[in-house]
């Protein structure tokens, strides 16, 4: 039973073009991955959020780096164990700040 239900959620990743992926590798190759659906887990380690305002940016340390993640709700707290589905983007700009290669997380 517990088989079936691993394969079940394999399947739904393949078919929704996204998978699971090492922080290291995002950013060691980020073209390659750059406007791609990836799967991240991993450990809260910042947070940057605006009072008042659901969106902000979160940093997810996976073990074999660190990367920011764009929140279009809710920014979770340091901290956190985190799964995150979202988009690879990369030369992103928030305020002045130049965060490089981010995830924009898929909304919930």
């Amino acid at each position: 039973m517990m088989r079936t239900g691993v394969l079940l959620i394999i399947f739904v990743f393949a078919l929704s073009g996204c998978f699971s992926v090492s922080i290291s590798d995002i950013k060691d190759k980020p073209q390659k991955y750059s406007g791609k659906q990836v799967l991240i887990r991993g450990e809260v380690t910042e947070t940057l959020s605006i009072p008042f305002v659901q969106e902000g940016i979160y940093q997810i340390n996976d073990g074999t780096g660190k990367i920011w993640v764009i929140s279009q709700a809710h920014v979770p707290s340091r901290g956190e164990d985190v799964t995150v589905k979202g988009e690879v983007k990369t030369g992103f700009t928030v305020e002045d700040r130049t965060l490089g290669t981010v995830i924009a997380e898929e909304e919930k």
